[in-house]
């Protein structure tokens, strides 16, 4: 599996902590697309990973151009949260490089992404869902180039990422499929059911953002202070009513902390954390 992280405009002292802990578990095609000036925040890793310039890459859909995001609150950030898409795009069918995973730079996993190889539909991208009108791109899988193409030549430059891929999974619904949030429930609603979708193929659950906000809090620039146990107030799911625990387990003659959640009786592997609070160093 080739692991893709973006930081571009902004550099984000934080993805260095994702890095290091995606060699720790092992990752040997690490890639991160960010501009030239930043090479050398990475020198520590540099034996490790390979370092893209967006400089370098070709963006067909112009996306910096036709959007209409805002480009100035917080520097750019909704411009740089989808543009990620069309860098990642531009680099995957440069190289024809397929079995992607993108992970956003706040977001650590516990697991190697190999363990997920033969549980995903190689004609589809996946994200966690958190409601019926919102996805957000934590984790993404994507196949190849060419599925992400006709992904993204549906894409609205009026909206943002966590609109548009809900939009196109309903104009195009064999394309994109889902990463688990909870496990199903009999007593769950429809729509907590709709983000629960392949919990029995991957037995396990990904963190869209609402876990990690519960544990660790929120970005300090949208609350001020200690905001643990923050609860979403659009996911579905409310991790509030479940407890969340950390097993210790070996690894390569190491030891690894992981979180699992209980939930009726099971307890079940979290694949990744949305440290929100950007304080991964405490999670890791």
């Amino acid at each position: 599996m080739n692991i893709i992280l973006v930081c571009t405009g902004n550099f984000q002292d934080y993805i260095l902590t994702n890095v290091r802990q995606l060699i720790r578990l092992n990752h040997e095609s690490i890639y991160v697309i960010t501009n030239e000036h930043f090479f050398k925040n990475f020198d520590e890793y540099k034996n490790k990973i390979k370092l893209i310039s967006c400089e370098s890459l070709h963006d067909r859909y112009q996306y910096e151009t036709k959007t209409q995001m805002d480009k100035n609150f917080r520097n750019g950030f909704w411009l740089l949260t989808s543009c990620r898409f069309f860098y990642i795009y531009a680099f995957m069918a440069s190289t024809q490089m397929t079995n992607v995973i993108h992970l956003e730079n706040d977001v650590p996993i516990y697991y190697n992404c190999n363990i997920l190889l033969d549980k995903l539909e190689k004609t589809k991208m996946y994200l966690p869902f958190d409601a019926y009108n919102r996805t957000i791109a934590s984790i993404v899988y994507i196949p190849n180039h060419i599925v992400f193409g006709n992904i993204l030549d549906k894409y609205d430059f009026y909206k943002n990422d966590m609109e548009n891929f809900v939009s196109i999974k309903r104009q195009l619904p064999h394309l994109i499929n889902h990463f688990p949030i909870c496990i199903p429930n009999v007593q769950f609603s429809q729509e907590q059911h709709y983000v629960c979708k392949n919990f029995e193929t991957f037995n396990c659950i990904f963190d869209a953002a609402a876990i990690g906000q519960y544990i660790g809090g929120v970005d300090p620039r949208n609350i001020q202070g200690d905001s643990t146990g923050f609860i979403n107030e659009t996911c579905v799911i409310k991790y509030n009513n479940y407890p969340i625990k950390w097993v210790e387990q070996e690894m390569n003659n190491e030891k690894i902390k992981r979180p699992f959640i209980l939930i009726d009786g099971n307890t079940i592997p979290i694949f990744n954390l949305h440290i929100h609070s950007k304080n991964l160093q405490k999670f890791i």
